[in-house]
């Protein structure tokens, strides 16, 4: 009878245990902001409002740039997680300054996100991207090197001229840089959703440390004008929070 008894509880018990649904764990998501700022304050458009090192009072009627390989790092900087692969930027459509990854991230500890600003020499090829939104406004001259811009800035200076800061591969040389920052993001699958900004101040591009000024000459194949643009890029352009 005792035999019995036991045998019993134990088969409650073992129906119990199977009855109960394993936890469900639902992968955390990304969803990144894409900021424009003149001199720390928010970029508005076509206004001739801004001035830049050289002293120039300029306006930004349009602002377009490609972000790749965008990924999230441990401290160590190995890749954790890649959120995306190709991300462009317009102002003219504000739907492109949000990029949201949906259930990506499994449980774990983020703490950098890293990025290229432009596409490097494996990604910048003529008619790669076709099927993409930028493809027709980002080309870049097969008589300059081909493939893509990286950042058009555009609008008017100083007596209302116009002018253009293009960047991308003059003569096929890679102008692309990347840049890392410090994220805090741990997740335990529970679908939390992760905001992460990238800013972006715009008059850095023109100062610290090359002094550029406005002019009305294209310098799309401008070779050192391409470079002190990159170098100032990477010097303070970008911040993350």
């Amino acid at each position: 009878m005792k035999n019995i008894k036991h045998l019993t509880i134990l088969s409650l018990g073992v129906i119990l245990l199977t009855s109960c649904p394993p936890s469900k764990f639902t992968p955390d998501s990304v969803n990144i902001r894409f900021e424009h700022y003149v001199d720390g304050n928010t970029l508005l458009e076509d206004t001739l409002l801004y001035t830049n090192d050289a002293g120039q009072l300029y306006s930004v009627q349009n602002l377009d740039y490609i972000i790749t390989d965008i990924n999230l790092t441990d401290e160590e900087g190995t890749v954790l997680q890649e959120l995306r692969d190709i991300h462009y930027v317009t102002i003219s459509n504000p739907s492109s300054l949000n990029l949201s990854i949906s259930s990506i991230l499994n449980k774990g500890e983020y703490r950098n996100i890293e990025f290229t600003f432009g596409l490097d020499s494996t990604k910048n090829i003529s008619n790669l991207y076709v099927n993409e939104e930028f493809h027709t406004r980002m080309f870049w001259p097969e008589m300059m090197g081909g493939g893509y811009h990286y950042m058009k800035i555009e609008g008017r200076f100083d007596n209302n001229s116009f002018y253009n800061t293009h960047t991308g591969g003059t003569m096929g040389i890679d102008y692309s840089f990347k840049k890392s920052f410090p994220v805090n993001i741990t997740t335990i699958e529970d679908g939390t959703i992760h905001e992460v900004v990238i800013a972006m101040d715009l008059n850095n591009w023109y100062k610290n440390p090359n002094t550029i000024s406005l002019t009305t000459d294209g310098i799309m194949g401008n070779m050192q004008r391409q470079m002190e643009l990159k170098e100032n890029g990477i010097e303070n352009v970008f911040d993350v929070y």
